[in-house]
C-alpha cells in the first residue's frame, strides 16, 4: 500500500501546477456541444474534455485517451429602450485532452482544456458610470481560457479531481514629457511618452468529486474559486515642482504644468460557486440529470472603481485673469454592487435514438434558469442585467467500429441554445438623474460543433 500512497502524493503535488485563465467565457456559454446541449447539467457524470471546467473528477471516469476540438459562436440581440446595445458576438475554438493512467491498479488522469477567441485574445472596454452597460455580456466573455487538472480514483465508487488556475491582471504606467502648444497642438507641440505594463497573477482553485454507488446512478459536487481581473493605470504628465519637465506654451509664454492620474477598477469578476448534481440512467438508452448551483454574487466587486486626479499649473500673473485652474478635480470612488446570491437550477435529458453496426445516434435537451443578482439601479450606477432562461437542443453521432484504424471511437456533436432575457424596467430615484429610467431586455443565440477521438 505504501507505493500507492506515494503515487497519490505525487498526483496531488502535480495538481498544484498552475494553469492560466482570464475570466473564462465558460461561465456564460458553457464548454463543448454535448455539455451545452444538456444545459450544463453534467457535473455528476461528465467524462469528456469538458470535465476540465464542469468537474475535474470526471477526467478519471473513463479508460481512453480523449482528444477533442470544437467551435462555439454566440450572437447577441440585447437592447436598452428599444435601441441595440451593440454587444459584440463571441466565437472561438475549444480544445482539450484527457490522458488516463494506471499504475498497479491505482487509476489517475490528467486533463487540459482551452478556449481561444478567434478575433482577440482579450478585450477591455471601460465605460463611464453614467452609461448603461450589460454587465455580464460586455467584457467577461472576451477572454482566453486555459486550465489543467489531475484526478484520482482511489476506489471504484469515488473519483476526486482538482487543480489551481491563474488569473492575470495588468498594471500600466504612462509618462509624458515635453512642450504642449495650447494654440497649435498639432504642429507646435514636442512631447515624448513612455508606456510600461506589468502583468501580475493571482490563483483560484477548482476541486470536484463524483460518487458512483451503482452503474445507473451518479452524484457530483464541484467547487470553483472566486477570481477578479483588475486593471490599474497610472498616468503622469510632467513632474511635480516648479521645474516640471512638461510646459504649456501660450504664444511666447511658457507655463510649467503637472498632471497625475491613478485609476483602479475590476474589469471582470467571477464569484465562487458550488454545484450539487445527480444523474440517473433508468434504462440503457436514457439518461436524466439535474443540478443546483449556488453562486456567491453578494461578493461581486463593482466595475466602478477609484480614480484620483491631481492637476497643477503655475499660471503667470499676466494670464491669471484669462486662465482658470481649478483647485481640485474630483475623481471617482468605488460604488458597491450590492448583488445577491443566487441558486441556478439545471436539467438535462439524453437519449439514444438509434444504435446499430457500430453507429450510435443521440439526441439531447436541457434548460436552466438564472435569476438576475443585480438590484434595481436606482442610484448613480447603471449595471444592466435581467433574468435568463436558456433552452438547449443537440445531437451526437458516434462511430465505434474503427479497427484497425483506432481502438476506440470518434464522436461528432452539435448544439443550439436560445437564451431569453425578459424585459426589465429600472426607475431612478432622482427625477433629475442624467440617464433617467430605462428598459432592458433581449435574447442571444448560441451554436456549435465538437469532435472527439478516443483510443486506448
Amino acid at each position: 500500500m505504501d507505493h500507492r500512497v506515494g503515487i497519490l502524493t505525487a498526483v496531488i503535488l502535480a495538481a498544484a501546477i498552475p494553469s492560466r485563465a482570464l475570466a473564462q467565457p465558460m461561465d456564460t456559454y458553457g464548454m463543448t456541444s454535448r455539455s451545452i446541449a444538456l444545459g450544463g447539467a453534467v457535473t455528476a457524470d461528465v467524462a469528456d474534455i469538458s470535465a476540465n471546467y464542469y468537474n475535474p473528477a470526471g477526467l478519471v471516469r473513463g479508460e481512453h485517451v480523449r482528444v477533442g476540438i470544437g467551435w462555439l459562436g454566440v450572437h447577441h440581440e440585447l437592447g436598452i429602450d428599444d435601441h441595440d446595445s451593440n454587444v459584440d458576438s463571441v466565437h472561438g475554438l475549444t480544445a482539450g485532452l484527457v490522458v488516463p493512467g494506471n499504475i498497479d491498479g491505482f487509476r489517475f488522469a490528467f486533463g487540459v482544456g482551452v478556449h481561444l477567441n478567434d478575433e482577440r485574445i482579450s478585450r477591455t472596454r471601460s465605460l463611464p458610470r453614467s452609461r448603461p452597460r450589460w454587465e455580464f455580456y460586455d467584457n467577461r466573455p472576451h477572454r482566453t481560457y486555459l486550465a489543467t487538472h489531475l484526478a484520482v480514483r482511489p476506489v471504484d465508487w469515488l473519483l476526486i479531481g482538482g487543480g489551481i488556475s491563474f488569473l492575470s491582471y495588468a498594471r500600466n504606467e504612462l509618462s509624458i514629457r515635453g512642450d504642449i502648444d495650447v494654440l497649435r497642438p498639432d504642429v507646435g507641440s514636442r512631447v515624448e511618452h513612455e508606456v510600461s505594463a506589468d502583468l501580475t497573477t493571482i490563483r483560484y482553485p477548482q476541486v470536484g468529486i463524483q460518487i458512483v454507488p451503482m452503474p445507473e446512478l451518479s452524484f457530483g459536487i464541484v467547487y470553483r474559486g472566486e477570481f477578479a481581473l483588475s486593471n490599474e493605470l497610472i498616468a503622469e504628465v510632467g513632474s511635480p515642482g516648479e521645474t516640471s519637465s512638461t510646459r504649456l506654451l501660450v504664444g511666447d509664454v511658457s507655463i510649467p504644468g503637472y498632471f497625475h492620474l491613478v485609476s483602479e477598477s475590476v474589469n471582470a469578476f467571477v464569484p465562487q460557486q458550488i454545484s450539487l448534481a445527480g444523474s440517473w440512467t433508468p434504462i440503457p438508452e436514457l439518461r436524466i440529470s439535474a443540478e443546483l448551483t449556488w453562486v456567491n454574487w453578494s461578493a461581486y466587486v463593482s466595475p466602478i472603481g477609484r480614480a484620483d486626479i491631481l492637476l497643477s499649473i503655475r499660471v503667470p500673473p499676466e494670464l491669471q485673469d484669462t486662465i482658470f485652474v481649478p483647485d481640485m478635480i474630483s475623481g471617482s470612488t468605488p460604488v458597491a454592487a450590492s448583488f445577491s446570491d443566487r441558486f441556478v437550477p439545471r436539467i438535462g435529458v439524453e437519449g439514444i435514438a438509434a444504435r446499430e453496426h457500430g453507429l450510435e445516434v443521440t439526441v439531447r435537451g436541457g434548460a436552466f434558469y438564472e435569476a438576475s443578482p443585480v438590484p434595481e439601479q436606482r442610484g448613480v450606477s447603471n449595471l444592466v442585467d435581467t433574468d435568463r432562461l436558456a433552452l438547449s437542443l443537440g445531437s451526437g453521432l458516434r462511430l465505434d467500429q474503427l479497427r484497425p484504424l483506432i481502438d476506440g471511437w470518434i464522436a461528432f456533436d452539435l448544439h443550439l441554445q436560445w437564451s431569453i432575457l425578459p424585459e426589465r424596467t429600472t426607475r431612478k430615484s432622482s427625477p433629475v438623474d442624467p440617464v433617467g429610467d430605462w428598459r432592458a431586455g433581449g435574447w442571444f443565440f448560441s451554436g456549435g460543433l465538437s469532435m472527439e477521438i478516443a483510443f486506448r
